[in-house]
């Protein structure tokens, strides 16, 4: 199946610009015709090490990140929908070998301006549709697992990057969602994409290996994730919470099936009229990660996130703890990677914010301090 990525390329730019509808038309039950709705979130990251143990690293990063959803609906209930992300391939989603689960990897020897490696990935394109009681889509899609990587968050700059890990991306499969009142359970079944969609234009990352035995490329529904989320734990206002399981096939001698849980906890506690606290704690446990056999990740993300009127402070500690029952030098037998976190940042309006953080961070056997800010602007239409 071959992809005109750069005629792809030009519909998304033009429906991004031009898509905007009238009040009126945004409030139109009537779906005589389709219609389009959606949003672009715009992200301009920085970030500067500011003292490292590791040699000749580069002390300056940034990179711009662009994510357009797209809706397509067809009447109340059916729809196609689209996610893009246009960002470096160098910095984010780098498919390392050694640690193909890695989003990004902060203390990499490719730091630095990646505009040359910029790349265009078709995320999510799938079918949908949703009435009051359920859920439905089936396409290409991002299974649920887990909540600590959602940008909508705020936890400082850098904590949805490490987050990321453990999030499930570009699955080709279904997913089924059942509402009930304050709460959703969310099934999926699927394996990674190794078509052309799994390419990026722009610049061309290249297509996904489908002969590399990881965890949930099997080409057969031999995947499936479980993910029960809510509000109102135990019968308590603003507690809200998620739990899930996933279970993913092999396809090769010597792998052997990846499955793991998440837990996660969340409290708005109201201080005033305008003032919050929100501590949130999220953990995680992957046995045969990307089915990789006898290799174990845990990981443990707690944060405490303040408002007042539009300002947000927060610190964070992020834990990776990886054993590997098969090492060698170049990969060891246990890593623990952290990232402790302290955040400040302000919304100028509902779709313009500013965070700005300063990290302490221990990865792959090095320790760095480093500091980033993100300007992000979110259009909806």
């Amino acid at each position: 199946m071959k992809i005109n990525y750069k005629f792809l390329a030009i519909l998304l730019t033009f429906s991004s610009i031009n898509s905007a509808f009238s009040q009126d038309e945004k409030n139109a039950t009537n779906y005589s015709e389709p219609k389009l709705s959606g949003s672009v979130l715009y992200q301009l990251q920085g970030d500067q090490i500011i003292s490292t143990s590791k040699r000749d690293s580069k002390s300056s990063n940034g990179f711009v990140y662009i994510e357009p959803n797209f809706g397509l609906h067809f009447d109340e209930n059916w729809a196609v929908k689209t996610q893009w992300r246009i960002q470096p391939n160098s910095v984010l989603t780098t498919r390392d070998k050694d640690n193909p689960e890695r989003y990004r990897t902060f203390l990499s020897d490719n730091r630095g301006f990646a505009i040359s490696e910029t790349g265009l990935l078709i995320e999510e394109l799938k079918l949908y549709y949703e009435n009051e009681d359920l859920k439905f889509s089936a396409g290409k899609f991002d299974p649920s697992f887990g909540t600590a990587h959602r940008k909508s968050k705020r936890i400082g700059v850098f904590a949805s990057q490490f987050a990321e890990d453990y999030n499930l991306r570009e699955k080709l499969g279904a997913n089924v969602t059942a509402l009930l009142e304050g709460s959703q359970i969310s099934f999926s079944s699927f394996f990674s994409d190794s078509t052309d969609l799994s390419r990026s234009a722009i610049k061309d990352r290249g297509k996904e290996n489908k002969n590399n035995g990881l965890a949930s490329n099997t080409g057969s529904f031999s995947s499936y994730s479980v993910l029960m989320e809510g509000e109102n734990f135990l019968t308590i206002d603003n507690w809200f919470y998620n739990v899930g399981y996933r279970s993913l096939g092999v396809d090769k001698e010597g792998r052997k099936r990846e499955s793991g849980f998440v837990a996660g906890s969340e409290y708005l506690y109201k201080i005033g009229r305008e003032t919050s606290l929100i501590p949130f704690v999220e953990i995680v446990r992957i046995e045969n990660l990307a089915g990789e056999n006898g290799r174990v990740a845990n990981f443990l993300t707690v944060a405490a996130i303040g408002k007042y009127a539009g300002w947000t402070a927060s610190s964070s500690l992020m834990i990776r703890n990886i054993k590997r029952r098969n090492y060698t030098e170049n990969l060891p037998k246990r890593s623990i990677d952290r990232q402790l976190q302290f955040s400040i940042g302000y919304k100028f309006t509902d779709n313009l914010t500013l965070d700005v953080s300063r990290a302490v961070i221990k990865e792959n056997g090095y320790d760095a301090g480093i500091f980033g800010a993100t300007l992000n602007y979110l259009y909806k239409f």
